[in-house]
């Protein structure tokens, strides 16, 4: 993963619910969405699922290390801000200029099947809610979407999904792993029903999603000495402790197994039904 600095000012606080990220400029002369050390090991669990959102195929915005410098941090502008909450490496993803964050205000250009026809990834919605089931993700439902809109230069429309501090239940698996409840869930909102409530393939698109699932985990797996290589010593995360955790609750066949019933289940109560 590659390490940014800030070469300007931070622009902009996002007023987000959580993590209230920056949009900074980096060396490499793009914008970015900085999220900082402001909660204990929120940081880790960006890097962590985004890493396995790519090994699902799932679209994220490009990710990076990124140095904030401390002259680039104008308190008197943003006193909301600490110094201390830089000292680290923070992690940043690439600001996307051609999205918009989902929520209902846009849902009217969804009920709209022309609009739909450009959106050629409409089975990743479903694909974004097993991952989240599976990574206990409780920050992705009908109140708070947590996906970007993003027309291409080829004005295709995409889905992205974004923020994930609060994968494993919130709580970096101290408590080992629960199931989310349907209210935690993207399955039950009216852009689900909309998306699929009429699609007539809805039955082969979960199965080959359920099918996928299964692989995609044994490549996370595979995958996870690798992706932990990552994180900075900095974040003062005890890798040996996170990587047992994880083991013995995402990857375990009866996890497995239960995400995929919760899944169907959700499916069948929300969009089918």
């Amino acid at each position: 993963m590659k390490i940014l600095q800030t070469i300007e000012g931070v622009h902009r606080i996002f007023d987000t619910q959580g993590s209230t990220p920056l949009l900074v400029t980096c060396n490499d002369l793009n914008d970015w969405v900085c999220k900082y050390d402001k909660f204990p090991k929120y940081l880790f669990n960006e890097l962590i699922a985004a890493e396995f959102a790519k090994v699902f195929e799932i679209k994220i915005p490009e990710t990076a290390l990124i140095k904030v410098k401390s002259e680039h941090i104008n308190l008197t502008k943003f006193p909301q801000l600490n110094l201390g909450w830089f000292d680290k490496v923070c992690f940043g993803s690439l600001y996307l200029d051609n999205s918009k964050e989902i929520d209902y205000t846009t849902m009217s250009m969804f009920e709209e099947k022309s609009f739909r026809d450009k959106i050629t990834d409409k089975n990743d919605f479903l694909k974004i809610a097993l991952f989240d089931i599976w990574m206990a993700n409780e920050d992705r439902n009908h109140n708070n979407f947590n996906l970007l809109l993003y027309v291409s230069p080829e004005k295709l429309n995409f889905f992205y999904a974004i923020d994930h501090v609060n994968i494993f239940n919130s709580s970096f698996l101290d408590y080992g792993i629960a199931e989310l409840t349907e209210d935690d869930s993207i399955i039950k909102t009216d852009l689900a029903k909309i998306l699929f409530g009429k699609n007539k393939k809805i039955n082969e698109i979960v199965d080959n999603l359920v099918e996928n699932f299964y692989l995609y985990t044994i490549e996370c797996e595979n995958k996870l000495d690798e992706i932990l290589s990552l994180v900075p010593e900095t974040w003062n995360i005890n890798i040996e402790q996170i990587r047992q955790r994880i083991i013995e609750n995402l990857f375990t066949d009866e996890w497995k197994r239960q995400c995929e019933t919760n899944f169907r289940e959700f499916v069948q109560s929300f969009i089918l039904n």
